[in-house]
């Protein structure tokens, strides 16, 4: 009888991992994602215990002294499970399943991805307060072992993780960028009592939720179950529809994902959701910019399709694989639509803000055939300047002294577009006109570079009346070059050539065509104009 075959010991290694891990997976994070991923650890401790009142969450970031602290009342550590906070791949056992934070290695990382200096500190009920440090000296040793001291008592339920010596400085401006971060991220947690706080300041909440309900085209919303795994499934939840709050200078449409309520990614417009596929959703546009898919997964953490610092979705996951079709479904028909409106979108569509949004039947990953929608007609194409109004309606709506710069360059289009000899001269005296008259409004509407009380008596009205004043005044501002001067003072003097000599001059469409290209970019250099 055949004895059985077996491998020959050679000899056992250590698995243990390196703590160079935590080092190495730090690209992984910026600020924001980060500082996400530490409120994510806390809003999972209140969600598991049963979301009770008075939760908050604080956050504390010193841009002057580059320190960080993330403070919250969620319940703290026991001291028996100290270690979590260190061992990779160890997490407190929560008595739920729908969470956004439980990676194991998350929170530690995120830690270290902010700063070589970091301070954890937490009280469990009556228990004491304790507190370990993690720092570059117990990095760069092996020895996974780490001392845990006694401090002076936190009040019960408190975890604090102060961060110093950060990786990655950040100034007002990048605050301003993460309290915007945290009310669209955490909307639904701060709805329904968990409070978060930056530097003193309550987040409040964004939802992208503000449908339009034209007749015969409200939103649809598919309800249905998938199983990404054996045994387990996710409930999904996917709407789409028409949007009342474009704001075409920041792109606001496209794909949203959720996941157990946290915003994980937004704005999509890949070709994994239909974008850039003719037969689809086509290439990006503003005309196609009141579409918007808004997909909520809820379910086990492990089953979602997010990656492991929760802002970007894995499109090879088997959750996303099952919902594809049904996202690409409504980006599909609502883009269309939204060309479909691009002439009239108040009429069209703005002016229905109520509505009901009607259920439809999830797609088949096998199947062909579309969903049954109302036909989409199509409309003329826009001209020129009526897109260029609508691009800078929010401009306009903000800096109503925007309107007259925009509607002339729509003129000049319109001038050129005419079959007359002297359109050219025209184009000269509407460009010329329009990019002196923006630099007047420049230096009178942007008081924080230009303030007033920087010009005594008549000074202004002086540096109004000349051009070359209001050239020398706006220069530094707008970081015109040597060569840029040049040719501004070379076409004003064509202008003047025009309107003051009688000898006649010529004007080259070439002229034109690079002239034209330099008002545009002083246009959006000093009010955001946005050309088609």
């Amino acid at each position: 009888m055949a004895g059985v075959s077996r491998k020959e010991f050679y000899q056992q290694i250590d698995g243990t991992p390196q703590k160079r891990m935590f080092l190495s997976i730090m690209a992984d994070y910026d600020l924001m994602t980060a500082i996400a991923e530490l409120v994510d650890n806390a809003i999972d401790h209140w969600i598991a215990t049963g979301k009770p009142q008075g939760t908050k969450i604080q956050l504390f970031m010193d841009a002057e002294r580059q320190l960080i602290s993330v403070r919250d009342n969620a319940g703290g550590v026991p001291v028996d499970q100290i270690r979590l906070l260190i061992a990779p791949g160890a997490t407190r056992p929560l008595n739920t399943a729908n969470l956004i934070g439980n990676f194991g290695v998350g929170g530690k990382r995120a830690s270290v991805a902010l700063g070589e200096h970091v301070t954890i500190s937490s009280r469990h009920q009556d228990q004491g307060s304790f507190q370990i440090v993690i720092d570059q000296d117990w990095l760069a040793d092996e020895d996974w072992r780490i001392d845990v001291s006694r401090v002076p008592d936190l009040s019960p339920g408190t975890t604090q993780v102060s961060i110093s010596q950060v990786r990655q400085s950040f100034a007002q401006s990048d605050l301003d960028e993460l309290y915007k971060h945290l009310e669209a991220t955490y909307a639904h947690f701060v709805r329904e009592g968990c409070e978060v706080v930056l530097n003193g300041n309550p987040v409040g909440v964004t939802f992208f939720n503000a449908w339009a309900y034209p007749p015969d085209y409200s939103p649809k919303q598919m309800n249905f179950q998938i199983m990404p795994s054996d045994g387990e499934a996710l409930n999904v939840k996917i709407t789409g529809g028409l949007i009342r709050d474009r704001i075409p200078e920041a792109d606001n449409y496209g794909v949203y994902f959720y996941c157990n309520e946290r915003l994980i990614l937004k704005e999509l417009k890949t070709r994994d959701v239909g974008y850039f596929i003719t037969s689809e959703a086509g290439v990006p546009h503003p005309d196609g910019s009141l579409c918007r898919v808004i997909v909520e997964l809820d379910g086990p953490a492990d089953l979602m399709p997010w990656n492991s610092s929760k802002n970007g979705i894995s499109f090879s996951h088997p959750a996303f694989t099952q919902i594809r079709p049904s996202i690409i479904e409504l980006v599909t028909y609502f883009s269309k639509l939204s060309r479909r409106f691009k002439s009239d979108r108040q009429g069209g569509v703005y002016q229905y803000d109520k509505g009901t949004i009607d259920p439809i039947h999830p797609t088949s990953t096998t199947a062909k055939k579309r969903l049954i929608l109302p036909p989409v007609k199509r409309e003329p194409k826009m001209s020129y300047s009526k897109e260029l109004m609508h691009l800078n309606q929010g401009t306009v709506a903000r800096k109503p002294w925007t309107l007259g710069l925009v509607e002339a360059m729509g003129m000049v289009d319109i001038a050129l577009d005419q079959n007359f000899e002297t359109k050219n001269r025209a184009a000269l005296i509407l460009l010329d006109s329009n990019v002196e008259i923006g630099m007047k409004e420049y230096i009178i509407n942007n008081t924080a570079i230009f303030p007033p009380n920087k010009y005594k008596g008549n000074a202004l009205t002086d540096i109004l009346t000349h051009r070359t004043k209001v050239l020398n005044e706006v220069r530094d501002a707008l970081e015109i070059d040597e060569p840029t001067e040049a040719k501004l003072k070379y076409f004003y003097a064509l202008r003047n050539k025009l309107i003051h000599e009688r000898a006649s001059v010529h004007i080259l469409d070439r002229d034109i065509a690079e002239y034209r290209g330099m008002v545009e970019q002083l246009l959006r250099k000093m009010f955001s104009v946005r050309f088609p």
